[in-house]
């Protein structure tokens, strides 16, 4: 009898083993995943206007640049905002000093003409009629060019379309995979792993400086919001079941 509970006790401990075994074999058993590529593309007016306004002055000295270019910067800044136009919008964009030369072709020597300041400045303004007013203001001030105007998202909006862009990109993905293990006759598990791969929007330029246009002219006519593309890439890893 005493042999017998043995056994069985014996018996018993294998089939937990034996069970123990198996489970933590199936359980820790790599699965079979697919990873997709979720994409989206979305169109959003643009909610505000970017005006870069360049000033660049070319003096003997480092000293004597910088010290006209502040000057000019000064009263650019200045009739900006008698334009009415925040000064919380207007900021410096970049900010450069650099020694210019002439280059002689028959010698092949160059000669130091002096050195350049050059300051842009980035305005900006939701009220699109402003444009014209904020290009007026600072070529009358001293401003040298304007080096570009573009057709841009706020940060809120970019905040709020990002959102929309990711999560469409994700609905897409999602899609993809369920077709893709319906055709497979398995069943889509659990997201294993999940990459925004990329999220951008490119603002358009109404002006550029190097199109040669006259900018009065073109901020002259009636400047309306385009539309611009936010595209969303996202890639997911799921497990198959």
């Amino acid at each position: 009898m005493k042999s017998n509970n043995i056994i069985i006790f014996l018996v018993v401990i294998i089939i937990l083993l034996v069970g123990g075994f198996l489970f933590y074999t199936n359980s820790n058993k790599e699965k079979t995943t697919i990873t997709v590529t979720g994409q989206s593309k979305i169109e959003s007016l643009a909610d505000q206007v970017i005006v870069y306004v360049g000033i660049e002055t070319l003096k003997k000295t480092t000293e004597e640049s910088k010290d006209e270019n502040a000057m000019i910067s000064d009263d650019v800044l200045t009739a900006l905002i008698k334009a009415d136009i925040p000064k919380a919008d207007i900021e410096t964009s970049s900010y450069n000093i650099y020694p210019e030369y002439d280059y002689n072709y028959e010698t092949g020597k160059q000669s130091l003409k002096g050195y350049k300041t050059v300051n842009i400045l980035k305005i900006k303004t939701k009220d699109f009629s402003r444009v014209g007013k904020i290009v007026d203001s600072s070529v009358d001030a001293g401003a040298t060019n304007i080096q570009g105007i573009n057709f841009e998202l706020s940060q809120e909006k970019q905040n709020q379309i990002k959102t929309e862009a990711i999560s469409k990109a994700s609905e897409d993905a999602k899609i993809k995979a369920q077709a893709t293990a319906q055709g497979l006759n398995a069943k889509l598990g659990r997201v294993k792993s999940v990459t925004i791969a990329d999220y951008n929007y490119y603002p358009f330029p109404i002006y550029t400086a190097e199109s040669g246009a006259d900018v009065r002219k073109v901020v002259s006519t009636e400047i309306l919001p385009s539309k611009l593309e936010v595209n969303a890439q996202v890639n997911v890893v799921f497990e198959l079941q």
